[in-house]
């Protein structure tokens, strides 16, 4: 038996190109008659135990600890780069977003295992390849985004058979450590099951073949994974970028896919295309959207979802992206009406996506395709609009036209209304244009606009408040935004000449909400969004919500007075090029 330690190894195994810590191990094991766990300890992997029967590494063939690499050196002589090569943090930052673990807490790595596209503790295998290189388990068989064998055209396989457990997990219900007693055979399962070891040869799994373009397409996914250059609609973007529009496009594909036609089209197994069109029908509550993002938990549905987003990320062009993406985005908005719930609402769309799934949206009858029907004043600017339409102006025109909205909404999707006239693409588009909060101005362009019943009379309305914000003569909002930016409280002394003839006294919670009101009166925007609004990190939100209605509402006129004459002031002294504020 080897001696424990980290110490220089005879008859070293070196690892293959490509292949996982675990398969390594294992295979020094077998060539040195040892148990894995012996092959751990010699190797001096850092573990957090080394009582019992088993051998526990932290952090085993996830990211390699700097107590790991230099004993692995010193045991083997393989430099760093050559055991990090055998590590899933290979893959950081282009195919795996590893940036949450934190080599002193193991616990971070609950992080990876709930948002990553990768078996943490498991490995999928083409049982082919484990013919051919003698039981050389790849890294990046661990890998979520992988499910087809680019070599031999086959699905890769991830459950075992017999044991009905993921193949290299050790444990149903948990990973298991390297075992001390037991020897481990590469090409076998060796999971525990029912007391006993997994005998199942890995080889001698069925193999079944996949058309070419899927294996050339897994391919090129591994490519980028490795660092190629990656390009979406013709437009370079980085690796981690392009991974993440492989996953918010999946996310898209999933919830689509049980009203998308395409899906009778992809080119994969027929029990690919069930699973796609069948794994979420059932669901759409509770953690629904969190569970669209995650890793598809089968290569029956990765198979599918990767055959779905080929021609999309394929496509040379952001119009050709569009016209790839048009079918789910229809289907995704159908579904999202049907189910009352919009999961894909803050998925991240990077490169060309985000402007292709804008224009792939299918005119709706709750406005959209009706803003060009209408006059629109050129002279209005999107930096000359608040984030909600003056109180008046909303009562006078627009209130009418959305019964049942309470008047902050209603105020919202008006200012959002004026954005689209001045020339904002979209509803997403708007609510940057005027620097919304996102969820906010999409809750209100999903929910409010279904309340409108004649399109037409609410554009008129919409450009009759334009017309009044231009007769009053243009307010850079967006430049006012910047210049309250840090407005955080009023000082003392200002609102002490204005509380002290009314007998009241100054304090901190006073200061903020003077300066929550003296933001939304020269801004035009929500009191939720202004700086001073979160400044009580003490507070709970609905405390802050209620303190501020009481100060709304029970100001003193003499002390709004005096306030904005302060905010008027420190507009004043802020430098500033443009139309008159």
């Amino acid at each position: 038996m080897l001696p424990a330690g980290p110490r220089r190894m005879a008859l070293v195994l070196l690892p293959e190109e490509g292949e996982a810590l675990a398969s390594w191990v294992d295979r020094l094991a077998a060539d040195h008659l040892v148990p894995p766990g012996v092959i751990g300890q010699a190797l001096g992997l850092q573990a957090r135990t080394t009582i019992g029967a088993e051998f526990h590494p932290v952090f085993y063939g996830i990211v390699p600890t700097p107590v790991t690499l230099a004993h692995i050196r010193q045991a083997t002589g393989i430099r760093p780069t050559g055991v990090q090569a055998m590590h899933l943090s290979r893959y950081a930052g282009t195919a795996l977003d590893l940036s949450g673990i934190d080599i002193a807490d193991e616990r971070s790595v609950n992080v990876i295992n709930r948002q990553g596209w990768a078996l943490l503790s498991a490995s999928r295998a083409c049982p082919p390849c484990l013919a051919e290189s003698g039981g050389v388990w790849q890294l990046a068989w661990r890998l979520g985004s992988v499910a087809v064998c680019p070599v031999h055209r086959v699905r890769l396989v991830e459950v075992c058979p017999r044991c009905g457990i993921r193949l290299r997990q050790g444990l149903r219900s948990r990973p298991r450590g390297l075992s001390k007693r037991f020897r481990t055979d590469p090409v076998l399962c060796g999971n525990f099951h029912g007391g006993t070891r997994c005998t199942q040869d890995v080889r001698d799994l069925p193999a079944d073949l996949l058309p070419s373009a899927l294996a050339a397409w897994q391919s090129h996914i591994l490519n980028v994974a490795n660092g190629q250059t990656a390009r979406i609609g013709g437009q370079a973007v980085s690796a981690w970028e392009w991974f993440t529009a492989l996953s918010s496009l999946a996310a898209l594909i999933r919830f689509a896919a049980p009203l998308c036609p395409l899906v009778d089209d992809l080119a994969v197994p027929e029990s690919a295309r069930r699973e796609l069109a069948t794994a979420t029908r059932q669901r759409s509550q509770g953690g629904f959207a969190s569970a669209l993002r995650t890793m598809p938990p089968s290569t029956e549905l990765t198979i599918a979802v990767l055959a779905a987003v080929e021609p999309i990320l394929s496509a040379a062009s952001p119009d050709a992206v569009a016209a790839a993406m048009e079918a789910w985005v229809k289907a995704a908005v159908a579904r999202r009406r049907k189910v009352k719930h919009n999961p894909l609402r803050h998925l991240p769309l990077p490169g060309p996506l985000a402007w292709a799934y804008e224009q792939a949206i299918p005119p709706l009858s709750r406005v959209a395709g009706r803003v060009r029907t209408v006059t629109v004043p050129t002279a209005l600017g999107l930096d000359h609009i608040p984030q909600l339409l003056d109180e008046g102006d909303y009562a006078d025109l627009v209130a009418a036209h959305l019964p049942g909205t309470a008047p902050a909404s209603g105020r919202r999707l008006a200012a959002l209304a004026l954005a689209r006239l001045a020339g904002a693409g979209s509803w997403a588009a708007a609510a940057r244009a005027l620097e919304m909060d996102a969820h906010r101005a999409a809750r209100v362009s999903d929910v409010v606009v279904r309340r409108i019943t004649d399109t037409d009379t609410f554009w008129q309305a919409i450009a009759q408040a334009a017309q009044r914000l231009l007769q009053r003569g243009p307010v850079d909002y967006a430049h006012r935004r910047r210049a309250l930016a840090h407005l955080h409280k009023i000082p003392h002394l200002v609102l002490f000449a204005a509380y002290r003839p009314l007998g009241l006294p100054v304090t901190p919670r006073r200061q903020r909400n003077a300066a929550i009101w003296v933001w939304t009166a020269l801004t035009g925007g929500d009191a939720r969004d202004a700086p001073a609004y979160a400044a009580d990190s003490r507070a709970n939100t609905e405390s802050v919500a209620e303190n501020w209605r009481r100060f709304r509402t029970r100001l003193p006129p003499s002390v709004a007075t005096a306030l904005l004459a302060y905010g008027t002031d420190l507009l004043a002294r802020h430098p500033y090029q443009g139309a008159d504020l």
